[in-house]
């Protein structure tokens, strides 16, 4: 039994469900070197057929949220950039009426949803892809966006009652919703209208920085530590009123956050930059907080998913963890729209148990090293082809692992190509630039010559299992392989890895290496404590500032013959540059 779970939005990403288990994802990114590509993934699905030696007519079910449409234009955030820099004179007049009349607005919005052409564009979405993909109409399913974000967590949750919330800019006319997950069903108690979107809010805040939104709010919430209290505070009445949180358990705002660009430019211009950062987090927090404290106390229910971009945001979600009303919290990885994909086939494996009499039971994820891997052969015929023996010095290791640990303990810095690619936003040492987590002088030579990254910006570790309990404060044992939360940092990761923790308020946003999950990445860092002393590597994303992570050895050799990268590794070959 299969299931081909898709997300056509901003993100762009396909996943594989065999009899309850996700086997396969990949974000059509990886392909298409499109950051953030929009849009259907036409190469990732090819890919996914290929590698599993099967037709799209072999598919029992394809399964996508009812959010977006149909469109061949990639660039979704550049678009959304756009829409808010050059508005025309009618969007100007509208975007001030609304900001201005908010309850007037709201009744002409209501009035233009009731005559909305929903129905029709759902359809048209589902002949688009049933054309595009040369599958049967009836069997491809549409759901709301925020239900897939909610269905994106089932796989994790097992047999308990658990809160599921979800929180995004927008998805189906809504940006958040309270769902109980119980005996393998999800009832949604509560929505909260795009209107009164935190997500939007703060997207818009990143814009005004002169960030980009949709890709940039992690640094915001990187810049919000350097912010004196005392600056927050003395601003923070500007923003304190502008959400409330509903006896429904929905939010509601001032005015529709599609226009808080309006209220930034009239309220906080002038604000300082580090401040503003610090007010936009801290109102996130704060309203968050609120909002999950008081789905507690009205279920009674204290075990916590999380799912929707919002939930990138790896503060916000520490602060839930540490609330003492919370005795368990789970959080989907990679919990933006590129998740839908994941939950999307989750929510057609549900419908598929459902109508044939079976268990709902789907198989837990462990991992997300799922997308495509390279043989030795291909390797060979690159360097041959290529003829990088002009340019690089090739040698193959008698144990790959040991070598890149002493490298490291040594002081140079490594970029590894391994085994399976990683699905989802972060990089989990298959597809990442490694080093030594002890100097912080490796922060100045990733940022000048490799990254480009903003000067405030921290990096972050990848630390075995054995040395989780040395390194930060988790009290609660979560589980954390997937860079989705933040810790107090503990006073040995203090003294070993201060190039791999923030600098301000010296949290770490840990990627912990289970030997089962990977081992041998887990190998490299236990080779690397046996050298050091210190269970822990620096782990960052391997591509150039701007650039989807790699996929493939080629973008792995375009990315060193880019940047003053010496030492790659493409699985068990080690390329140093001449």
């Amino acid at each position: 039994m299969r299931i081909l779970g898709l997300n056509i939005g901003h993100g762009s990403s396909v996943a594989l469900l065999e009899n309850g288990q996700i086997i396969k994802a990949v974000s059509e990114e990886r392909f298409s070197r499109i950051k953030n590509h929009s849009g259907l993934p036409v190469q990732s699905i090819k890919w996914i057929l290929e590698s599993e030696k099967i037709k799209i007519k072999d598919i029992d079910l394809i399964v996508l949220d009812d959010h977006y449409s149909l469109n061949n234009n990639p660039y979704f955030s550049q678009n959304f950039i756009e829409s808010y820099k050059n508005k025309s004179l009618s969007k100007k007049i509208i975007s001030n009426i609304a900001y201005n009349f908010p309850k007037f607005y709201s009744k002409l919005s209501t009035i233009k949803n009731n005559l909305s052409k929903r129905g029709r564009e759902m359809k048209e979405l589902r002949n688009g892809v049933a054309n595009m993909l040369n599958y049967p109409l009836n069997k491809i399913i549409l759901l709301d966006h925020h239900r897939a974000h909610a269905f994106s967590t089932v796989s994790n949750l097992g047999e308990k009652d658990w809160l599921v919330l979800t929180l995004d800019g927008e998805g189906s006319g809504f940006c958040a919703s309270v769902n109980i997950f119980k005996n393998g069903q999800i009832k949604t108690i509560s929505k909260t209208p795009k209107s009164a979107s935190l997500g939007y809010f703060y997207a818009l805040a990143t814009m005004h920085m002169g960030l980009k939104p949709l890709e940039h709010e992690f640094k915001v919430m990187g810049l919000a530590p350097y912010a004196k209290k005392e600056h927050i505070n003395n601003n923070y009445h500007l923003v304190d009123n502008l959400f409330k949180i509903d006896d429904n358990l929905s939010f509601n705002s001032k005015f529709s956050m599609q226009f808080a660009d309006i209220f930034f430019k009239k309220e906080m211009q002038g604000i300082r930059f580090d401040t503003f950062a610090g007010i936009v987090q801290k109102l996130t927090e704060d309203k968050i907080i609120e909002w999950v404290k008081t789905a507690i106390k009205r279920t009674g229910i204290k075990r916590i998913a999380l799912s929707g971009g919002v939930f990138m945001n790896v503060k916000v979600n520490q602060k839930i963890a540490e609330l003492p009303e919370v005795k368990e919290i789970f959080i989907t990885p990679s919990c933006g729209d590129e998740s839908n994909a994941m939950g999307s086939c989750w929510y057609g494996y549900y419908v598929y148990c459902n109508k044939n009499n079976l268990e709902f039971s789907p198989k837990r994820l462990n991992g997300l090293y799922l997308g495509p891997e390279y043989e030795e052969e291909y390797i060979k015929t690159m360097i041959k082809r290529d003829k990088l023996e002009d340019k690089y010095i090739i040698t193959k290791p008698k144990d790959i692992e040991k070598k890149i640990a002493q490298l490291l303990a040594n002081g140079q810095i490594v970029a590894r190509l391994a085994g399976k690619s990683e699905w989802g936003a972060r990089a989990l040492g298959n597809r990442s630039i490694l080093a030594n987590p002890s100097d912080p002088g490796t922060i100045r030579i990733l940022n000048e010559t490799i990254k480009d990254r903003d000067f405030w910006m921290p990096f972050t570790p990848s630390l075995i299992e054995e040395y989780s309990e040395k390194y930060i404060s988790n009290q609660k044992k979560i589980d954390a392989p997937y860079m989705v939360i933040t810790f107090d940092s503990l006073k040995d990761a203090k003294a070993d890895l201060p190039a791999a923790i923030h600098p301000y308020d010296l949290t770490v946003r840990p990627q912990i290496v289970y030997k089962l999950m990977n081992p041998s990445y887990h190998k490299i860092i236990s080779e690397f404590a046996k050298l050091t002393g210190k269970g822990a590597i620096l782990n960052t994303s391997f591509n150039l500032h701007g650039q989807p992570n790699v996929l493939t050895p080629e973008d792995a050799v375009y990315t060193v013959d880019n940047s003053s990268l010496k030492f790659v590794i493409i699985n068990d070959y080690l390329f140093k540059k001449i």
